[in-house]
């Protein structure tokens, strides 16, 4: 294709100066135009028609292309250019779901974040949309991999096994979460968000196991461990902008190596059988212990009272004995009559045998006792 003023493209007014040898069909291609003249599509066509023809051997335009381009009004050409453009300018027409954001770029630079519903922009080449679901939740999953068929499961050990803060060994499977918080962030900060997750979140809980004893995370850390490993991979996350949220971490396994773990198992069961007899003896003596405590407040109380009856006992006997003694100082016969009587009344009280003074015949008296009831056992008198 020419360069010069004659090219496709010119539009000069300067008049050729045709060789006698040229054909009158080129003469004619060569026909100066008007200086203000519209561009003439069906002209534009016809010579990248000739071009073709001079590059490929002549022969481009015999089929009958050329003759179209030659024969066809310009009304036609520009109509169908017009289409073409609008259909290009129709691709820039896109949609926004409900749960997703887009954000629109144009000559790779970020312009602004589409909403939900019916948006624009200038297509391909200047410009380009990226839709992303922000409500959806992601799923990373880590020392194993869950499909549809149980035998997909495998466990891997690069990934869940983790030295605790005791430097023990554990096998942690787990899974994280997560959704998209900033869709900006999200697209231009981190090239590869999936791996960069995935590496965040296996630091995090590395870090945290490594702050764990082995016998937290086997029992009733685990949730202790969840937390804080959720806290610290959302800080990292943050700190590189991702513009990721994270959901859940959650702690699916956590076993001692394969190769070990009968052998764990039995001492955790000894640790186990250790802590119930503990527990148990704990049991026995908070049990024992206050009512020992009690039975030994209710001995002490006891013998105060014994203590105090027997102080009040032995006051009263001796103030009695007192009392008995001023009135044995003023009648000592009397007194020592009464005694005698008092005492001897004590000592046969309970003696079946009955005894008779002699001398009380003498004096007049009809010693007549009624033999018959007091012979009668004490129950019947009872």
């Amino acid at each position: 294709m020419s360069s010069g003023p004659w090219g496709p493209w010119s539009g000069g007014s300067s008049k050729p100066n045709p060789k006698p040898n040229q054909p009158k069909q080129e003469r004619e291609e060569k026909k100066p135009q008007p200086q203000n003249a519209q561009p003439d599509f069906d002209e534009f066509f016809r010579k990248i028609g000739d071009s073709f023809k001079k590059k490929f051997g002549g022969n481009f335009g015999n089929g009958g292309a050329g003759k179209n381009y030659d024969k066809a009004p310009k009304s036609v050409i520009g109509l169908i250019f017009l289409i073409l453009i609008l259909i290009w300018l129709a691709l820039g027409i896109y949609k926004v779901d409900s749960d997703e954001n887009a954000v629109v770029l144009y000559f790779g630079k970020f312009y602004k974040i589409a909403t939900p519903g019916l948006n624009y922009y200038i297509p391909y080449p200047f410009g380009q949309v990226i839709k992303k679901s922000v409500t959806t939740v992601n799923t990373e999953e880590f020392g194993f991999s869950s499909n549809s068929r149980k035998s997909d499961q495998r466990n891997f050990d690069a990934e869940s096994l983790m030295l605790t803060g005791d430097e023990n060994i554990v096998d942690i499977d787990f899974q994280v979460q997560w959704q998209i918080a900033d869709i900006r962030n999200f697209v231009f900060n981190i090239a590869e968000p999936n791996q960069a997750i995935r590496k965040s979140a296996e630091s995090a809980m590395r870090e945290i196991i490594a702050r764990t004893p082995i016998a937290g995370a086997l029992s009733a850390g685990k949730e202790k461990i969840e937390q804080e490993t959720k806290i610290l991979l959302q800080e990292i996350l943050d700190y590189y902008g991702a513009g990721v949220r994270v959901v859940l971490v959650q702690l699916r396994r956590v076993d001692p190596p394969s190769q070990v773990i009968d052998a764990f198992r039995d001492v955790q069961t000894a640790k186990a059988d250790k802590e119930k007899e503990i527990n148990q003896a704990q049991a026995y003596a908070n049990d024992i212990i206050p009512r020992a405590r009690g039975t030994a407040a209710q001995m002490k109380e006891q013998a105060e009272a014994y203590a105090k009856e027997v102080v009040a006992n032995a006051q009263g006997e001796a103030g009695r004995f007192v009392a008995v003694y001023n009135q044995y100082a003023k009648a000592k016969q009397v007194t020592k009559k009464r005694l005698y009587l008092e005492t001897m009344e004590k000592i046969y009280r309970d003696m079946d045998k009955i005894y008779i003074d002699k001398s009380a015949g003498k004096s007049g008296v009809l010693p007549y006792f009624p033999l018959n009831e007091l012979n009668k056992p004490k129950s019947n008198e009872q």
